[in-house]
């Protein structure tokens, strides 16, 4: 709305939006620490993150360990109170984000997605007004309502793939593009990979890194304008003028 606005009056936006960050896993990796790593990344806020991987590409000869060992490791995470320190998965901002998140579980479930770890509301000891959903994993088709649209909350979905193209390809079927990540011990190959990526950023064996003077933005439907973060940000607020005279 705000973008359609700016439109109308040729005002310049800059829109840092939403995405359906994906991480694609090569069967190189060190395959507990990956699912580690992406079971923080998709709980953190309780996965009301824009730029989180909530879409795991993982190569079909690692993906029953991968999803044992994310599984293990969501399902032993502490919900709870966000002033809590032992609370590693807080509540979600309201009953409306709450129940948006199980109607996607719902509607996912209904399209065919095999729950490899049910999610679902939660009750926390003395904090009962507390909006709380366990992390919930998902696997199945690519074309699942829950493999395509953003969920902002604990989900991630898991998809497999056998070469680098075919990764590619799933990857950039989304009309998002804010942030990906590609997990691989050979670093030639994560850089050819990641940068083929339709997205502002790309994150090697990580997700969710933020170093002051990278810019940080997206494309497509996650938004337009130079990164924050960066140098492009104060270019977003300025413009140019040419001041000219014949020499002559």
């Amino acid at each position: 709305m705000v973008g359609e606005a700016c439109g109308r009056n040729l005002v310049p936006a800059k829109l840092e939006l939403g995405g359906k960050g994906a991480a694609v896993l090569f069967d190189d990796v060190d395959v507990k620490r990956s699912a580690e790593a992406l079971a923080g990344a998709v709980t953190l806020n309780a996965g009301q993150v824009c730029c989180t991987a909530t879409r795991w590409l993982v190569h079909q000869r690692i993906r029953d360990e991968f999803v044992a060992h994310a599984t293990s490791v969501l399902r032993g995470m502490k919900i709870g109170y966000g002033g809590d320190p032992a609370t590693q998965i807080g509540p979600v901002v309201s009953e409306k984000q709450r129940q948006r998140v199980l109607g996607y579980l719902a509607k996912g479930a209904r399209e065919g997605a095999q729950a490899l770890l049910e999610g679902g509301p939660v009750k926390v000891s003395g904090h009962a007004d507390g909006f709380y959903v366990s992390p919930a994993l998902l696997g199945g088709s690519p074309d699942n309502v829950c493999a395509r649209e953003e969920i902002f909350g604990p989900v991630a979905y898991v998809m497999t793939f056998r070469d680098e193209d075919e990764a590619v390809n799933l990857v950039n079927r989304s009309s998002y593009g804010l942030a990906n990540s590609v997990w691989s011990g050979d670093l030639e190959r994560a850089n050819r990979v990641a940068e083929r990526l339709v997205a502002g950023n790309s994150w090697i064996n990580a997700h969710n890194l933020f170093a002051h003077g990278v810019p940080y933005g997206g494309c497509n439907l996650s938004g337009c304008g130079g990164g924050v973060l960066g140098p492009d940000t104060l270019e977003d607020y300025l413009r140019k003028q040419s001041v000219v005279r014949p020499l002559a």
